[in-house]
């Protein structure tokens, strides 16, 4: 008889980790660059780019540092929205995938785990031939619950696993959102430097990028209309003041006033 009661309790255990956590947005990892990338101006007698030209040269270091030092944990990244997760024994969830990132095959883990009121995410990335790796810890971070918010910290690669760029992310229902890399490399002459990307809600100007160099002590404002694409800057180290300097749709120097 007693075995008989135990039989139906012990058949009621269940490995059930409930719902996998949503992935972050892209845009929790990926900053947007584009409307300073690639960019071609008409070449119109007697009008200056000056302005505009500042703007697109800072944001350009960073879209080269965003390239060339996060090309493999971007493209791993983006692969893990094509992916279904898998429920692990520790009550984490795994996406795992092979990407390709020019020639070169790679493969993710990227492990996710409901804690308390946040979403811990951990990538392990794997490479095979010259220069193999197993299991690299690229980079790791936390979410909210709601998706709304939350931090990522960056590795620099295998072979210099220094911790290298911090992100910090919102993203509200209201279309409104943010991302920010700071360099966090310990000790390094640029720590504490950083590049700010935001979209507001304002009708002027609705998005925004602050620039710090922390060697030059300069922090740049950059403005502008993501629709009309005419903008502003202030650039005290460039321009010598602390003005705004502006540009219009096609990007030609304009008067601020």
């Amino acid at each position: 008889m007693i075995f008989a009661i135990l039989l139906p309790m012990t058949g009621c255990k269940k490995d059930d980790n409930g719902q996998a956590p949503a992935l972050p947005p892209q845009s929790s990892f990926i900053m947007d660059f584009s409307d300073f990338i690639d960019v071609q101006k008409a070449d119109i007698v007697n009008d200056t780019y000056v302005n505009f030209t500042v703007a697109v040269l800072h944001v350009a270091f960073w879209n080269t540092v965003a390239f060339v030092h996060m090309a493999i944990p971007v493209a791993t990244f983006k692969g893990a929205f094509d992916q279904q997760p898998q429920p692990q024994e520790d009550g984490s969830w795994l996406w795992s995938y092979s990407v390709n990132v020019g020639q070169t095959t790679f493969t993710a883990k990227l492990y996710g785990k409901i804690a308390s009121n946040q979403v811990e995410w951990e990538m392990y990335i794997s490479k095979s031939g010259a220069g193999a790796y197993t299991d690299f810890l690229w980079y790791s971070g936390v979410s909210s619950i709601s998706g709304t918010e939350g931090t990522w910290t960056l590795f620099k690669s295998p072979a210099d696993p220094i911790p290298y760029i911090g992100i910090d992310w919102f993203k509200n229902a209201d279309g409104t959102e943010g991302i920010t890399y700071t360099n966090i490399v310990p000790g390094g002459p640029e720590n504490g430097g950083f590049i700010s990307f935001e979209v507001t809600n304002d009708t002027q100007y609705d998005a925004s990028y602050q620039i710090f160099n922390k060697g030059q002590n300069n922090l740049v404002e950059i403005n502008w209309n993501k629709e009309t694409k005419a903008g502003q800057i202030r650039d005290p180290k460039t321009f010598s003041d602390e003005e705004f300097h502006c540009w219009n749709e096609n990007g030609v120097d304009i008067d601020c006033s």
